[in-house]
């Protein structure tokens, strides 16, 4: 999986089936701006990966090809299950690409704020950022991050069952990115492997 997903291109195709829920190659290249036979042999990657799987009974006929993402969410795991195999080079592959991807996208929200409040014009809403510092026990921490956990599938849920407001058609949503980040502290102060301190 964390081969397949490897792929620049290919995790921003999982990502986008990932926000639609369903779809084709040619509504993802169009979303994407990407050519749908281009879409299509990613697609087909994805899914012998099993990261992705077709659902039939939205096709409209037989070479109608309709895909969803095979699971609601997908993990590494702990480390400990994981000591037998040789999936920690993929792992630290796909995390640095991951972390690269957001340190982007970090630098885009900081750019298009600096513009904004440099030129006093405003380039329209694509990003947002809040922060919060909280003081919590482990067993806090831990209730904090399954009510996130429940936040944006409950959002979805309300989504599609028409119970969120908005002024614009469907066909005005763009691909949003969201992250979280929950941190300790401490993090900042620890030496890790590669640090020129260490």
């Amino acid at each position: 999986m964390l081969k397949a997903i490897a792929n620049p291109l290919r995790r921003q195709i999982f990502d986008a089936l990932g926000a639609m829920r369903t779809g084709r190659a040619a509504d993802l290249g169009e979303l994407l701006g990407i050519a749908p036979n281009k879409v299509s042999f990613h697609l087909r990657e994805l899914a012998k990966a099993e990261l992705i799987e077709e659902a039939p009974e939205l096709a409209r006929d037989k070479r109608d090809r309709v895909w969803k993402p095979a699971a609601g969410a997908f993990t590494t795991g702990p480390p400990a299950e994981r000591a037998a195999d040789e999936s920690s080079s993929a792992i630290n592959a796909y995390l640095a690409q991951a972390v690269h991807e957001e340190q982007l996208r970090l630098s885009a929200m900081l750019a298009h704020a600096q513009y904004w409040y440099a030129k006093g014009e405003n380039p329209g809403n694509l990003a947002e950022m809040s922060t919060s510092n909280l003081l919590l026990t482990d067993d806090e921490q831990a209730e904090l991050l399954r009510r996130f956990a429940q936040v944006i599938p409950k959002f979805r849920e309300d989504q599609q069952n028409g119970k969120i407001e908005s002024s614009q058609p469907a066909s005005a949503r763009k691909l949003w990115h969201y992250a979280g980040l929950l941190s300790a502290e401490e993090l900042l102060n620890m030496p890790h492997p590669g640090d020129e301190s260490s």
